[in-house]
């Protein structure tokens, strides 16, 4: 604003001293070939007076057209500037709301597991049955070392420092399987899968691959009550579990770094932002649908 009005005030005294400058005084014995405003013979020095007063009259208005210009061209540029500030800062204001948020959160998820810990090691020296706090503190410690791997998984994302993508041939229905039967020790019900004539042989990057089918898989497994359903069509994969139903509300925030549908459950809500922010690296298409107790992750391989 101030660059912009200094070069209004300095383009103001230049067309100004020129217009005057311009216009040459009124010369003796000049004769006068236009109508006067009044009748009636006018010497020298009349004429110059008229002349005079005509020019004083003119400079006037040129410096009430130069003010007014100057002063829409200010609001002009005032707005212009505001706005487009507003839209550059918005995203740094948004980012920066998000960093803080993360930190808060991920210091409150790091705090319970460690208070955990340090209660069953407290526990340990008056209670002789030592399996079972050895066994708290193990599962915590676990749970404590996946939050820490996922945030340092995040950050290196944020800072695009994530290592190259080596692409290899992958059979994901035989990948599919594999993981299906790690997941089904944890879960009660049954796991099914079906799949479509083809292999689904892709040259892929595998550990993408398989981390984003583990998210899933255990996210599955978490909400589902019964019954998860696995769909490999070519380079499409469906995971749906019979849980509750998701809302539209939740559906819009599902991939959100620390949401999660139900606190009740175990888990930091990481596991799908890391799964998004690997999908958005690849090119891949990922999205969540629920209807009618049944939620639906709908993977895209490119």
């Amino acid at each position: 604003m101030s660059v912009t009005t200094a070069v209004l005030i300095l383009a103001g005294v230049f067309i100004t001293l020129f217009s005057s400058n311009m216009r040459p005084e009124p010369k003796p014995r000049i004769e006068v070939n236009y109508s006067m405003p009044s009748t009636g013979n006018y010497n020298d020095e009349e004429l110059k007076l008229y002349i005079k007063t005509d020019r004083e009259e003119g400079r006037a208005r040129l410096l009430i057209t130069l003010l007014a210009v100057g002063a829409i061209v200010e609001v002009a540029v005032f707005i212009i500037t505001y706005f487009a500030s507003q839209k550059i800062v918005e995203p740094v204001k948004d980012s920066y709301e998000k960093q803080k948020m993360f930190i808060a959160n991920a210091s409150h998820e790091l705090k319970t597991p460690l208070a955990i810990i340090q209660a069953n090691m407290e526990a340990l020296d008056v209670n002789k049955d030592n399996e079972k706090w050895k066994h708290n503190i193990e599962n915590e410690v676990t749970h404590a070392n996946k939050l820490v791997l996922d945030l340092l998984q995040l950050a290196r994302m944020d800072a695009g420092s994530t290592s190259k993508k080596v692409l290899e041939k992958v059979n994901l229905r035989t990948e599919i399987e594999k993981r299906i039967k790690m997941f089904e020790a944890k879960f009660n019900g049954k796991i099914n899968f079906k799949y479509s004539g083809e292999e689904g042989v892709l040259n892929l990057p595998k550990q993408d691959v398989l981390q984003v089918l583990d998210i899933l898989l255990d996210n599955a497994t978490k909400y589902g009550d019964k019954k998860i359903k696995v769909i490999l069509d070519k380079n499409r994969i469906t995971i749906s579990n019979d849980g509750a139903t998701v809302s539209q509300n939740d559906l819009e925030k599902i991939f959100d770094r620390f949401y999660q549908t139900d606190k009740t459950k175990d888990g930091s809500g990481l596991g799908l932002a890391i799964a998004k922010t690997l999908c958005e690296q690849n090119g891949w298409d990922i999205r969540c649908d629920s209807t009618k107790n049944l939620t639906s992750f709908i993977l895209t391989l490119k």
